[in-house]
């Protein structure tokens, strides 16, 4: 594949991830981060979530590429990959919340067990997505 399109192909994946991420921190769950995690969660006046966004956007690039490296561009088969992106959510947000669980004081079980769901199911949508695209620029 010629390095332009594996350029777009890369920038979609990871727009995809930055996009779920971003209504997921934001619409759907940021009362229920801020009733579990209280004080560890730095709101600013207008009751949003402050975030380090230079490391949120290098960690959402870091997922993309490995998952386009090692799972989309060695499968052809949808179901492969919905399978490896799924358990490659599974496993990296497991070890993720996890280590926090066990080293952070009063880190919720419940976030990390409905974090651990979501990146499961995430990894899973931008899969669909990421063999539709990488398919149709093929």
């Amino acid at each position: 594949m010629e390095t332009f399109k594996l350029f777009w192909v890369y920038f979609i994946w990871f727009l995809t991830l930055l996009v779920l991420d971003y209504l997921w921190l934001w619409y759907v769950t940021k009362d229920f981060i801020v009733r579990e995690f209280g004080n560890l969660v730095s709101i600013d006046d207008s009751w949003s979530i402050k975030i380090n966004l230079t490391a949120w956007l290098v960690a959402w690039f870091m997922i993309s590429a490995m998952v386009v490296t090692f799972v989309t561009l060695k499968y052809n088969n949808i179901w492969d990959i919905l399978f490896y992106w799924a358990l490659l959510g599974f496993f990296s947000y497991a070890m993720y919340d996890l280590t926090n669980l066990t080293f952070i004081n009063n880190y919720s079980l419940k976030f990390t067990l409905v974090d651990i769901a979501w990146w499961t199911f995430a990894c899973s949508l931008v899969a669909m997505n990421s063999f539709y695209f990488y398919n149709l620029i093929k």
